[in-house]
């Protein structure tokens, strides 16, 4: 595995991150940088849908018992945002750096149509065993892309030039690796996983509002049992449960980031009785949440 120390380095230098815990825009749309000097133990985060790269430095991930390993060696795919417990492990000497980056649903819908249109045998249509996480071997081609990616983004100009088409490329090419097969679902509008995306979507849009898992499976065309399984599969969480976390991180974005107060947060997410948010909150983060900026963290990848 090629050393890109040295390049993450001198990108470290050139946003003035070192010994910063901190995420940062780049000049190509939808890339952020991030860097951390520091040990973190296991935190309670959202990943929204994206393609996380970790240059130096390790990170893991769990989810319904299941752990996610990722590092130089390992990229992370997320094709709809998940709940998950997330440890960081850096140092000032191995500080953790890597990048974020956005999945772009018109373009990825794009290239799908595009492969399809060579070979309509592309992808396997049958798939339903698909989750929102998969870990992504640095194959010798994403490795020579994480390359021309950092060599691009030591140059502002280069970097809003040349960088959407290396996005374009590294999307493409996990596309179309064994991991890809979620990224082809995820815009496949006849696919369990899309319908269940649709319907997370739908829970994003209005999380004041209080769903039930039957009106969610009649709006995704699923008998109840047929969505509770599908759901389950794709996120590893009960529709209720990933609906009641995704209420608690919106809410703790409000405290944290709009100064909301607690009993105003909590009606915005839907809950009538503050006494149940703040119990809900504190079994989640493990601090209630009038001490919510002490978990702020959270908002690094």
């Amino acid at each position: 595995m090629t050393d890109f120390a040295p390049l993450y380095a001198q990108l470290t230098h050139r946003y003035q991150l070192a010994g910063k815990q901190e995420i940062v825009n780049t000049e190509i749309p939808g890339v952020r940088y991030f860097h951390s000097p520091h040990y973190s133990a296991r935190t309670a985060v959202v990943y929204e849908p994206g393609i996380v790269i970790i240059g130096t430095g390790k990170k893991a991930a769990y989810l319904a018992g299941q752990e996610f390993h990722y590092h130089a060696g390992q990229h992370l795919l997320l094709t709809v945002p998940l709940p998950l417990e997330c440890e960081t492990l850096a140092s000032l000497d191995e500080p953790l750096q890597g990048f974020f980056i956005e999945l772009n649903l018109p373009k990825l819908h794009q290239m799908v149509h595009e492969i399809l249109s060579c070979n309509p045998n592309a992808f396997d249509e049958k798939n339903d065993k698909l989750t929102g996480i998969e870990q992504v071997p640095v194959s010798a081609e994403l490795a020579q892309i994480q390359q021309r990616l950092l060599q691009t983004l030591q140059f502002p100009l280069d970097a809003r030039m040349l960088g959407p088409g290396i996005v374009n490329e590294l999307i493409y090419r996990i596309l179309r690796s064994p991991q890809g097969q979620p990224l082809y679902a995820l815009v496949c509008l006849t696919s369990l996983y899309g319908n269940i995306a649709k319907t997370i979507n739908q829970v994003q849009e209005d999380l004041a509002k209080n769903y039930t898992v039957d009106e969610l499976a009649v709006s995704s065309g699923m008998s109840i049992s047929a969505f509770h399984r599908a759901f389950k599969q794709v996120t590893q969480e009960s529709p209720l449960q990933y609906i009641k976390k995704m209420k608690l991180f919106k809410a703790k974005t409000m405290i944290v980031h709009e100064e909301l107060s607690v009993s105003l947060a909590a009606r915005r997410v839907g809950y009538e009785s503050v006494s149940q948010f703040s119990r809900e909150f504190k079994r989640l983060f493990k601090v209630p949440p009038s001490q919510s900026k002490t978990i702020c963290y959270a908002q690094l990848v």
